[in-house]
């Protein structure tokens, strides 16, 4: 049996990833808020050019999945893409300017160790 290993390839399109969910979600939060302001909540959305950006990230990125489940394990992809549940609150804490709880900056931290701990178990 061979070991599973991330490829440098894999590894950029899985920072890919990571970053384009982070942007997309983002996209999408300021997005539906500008929409709520708004009269008519569907017409808003349909009308909102950050969610049409969100969507059209979440495309592309969809693309860059596929990609890194060609050249990567799943049981190493896919722990590293849960990077992405420190990331988006990470952002949001930044960005946004929103709260995060000491429990939540914990969930951030063990999250972060344990895709290190699943990362460096592949390199």
């Amino acid at each position: 049996m061979t070991e599973a290993r991330l490829i440098p390839a894999a590894l950029g399109l899985l920072a890919f990833c990571i970053l384009a969910e982070t942007v997309q979600q983002l996209s999408f939060k300021l997005g539906s808020a500008r929409a709520e302001a708004a009269p008519g909540f569907v017409r808003a959305v349909i009308g909102q050019p950050l969610i049409w950006i969100g969507m059209v990230i979440w495309a592309i990125e969809s693309i860059a999945w596929v990609l890194v489940l060609q050249r990567a394990p799943l049981s190493m992809a896919y722990p590293v893409m849960a990077l992405t549940y420190a990331t988006v609150p990470l952002a949001g804490l930044l960005l946004l300017k929103e709260k995060m709880t000491s429990r939540q900056a914990l969930g951030a931290f063990l999250i972060f160790s344990g895709v290190l701990l699943v990362g460096v178990s592949g390199a």
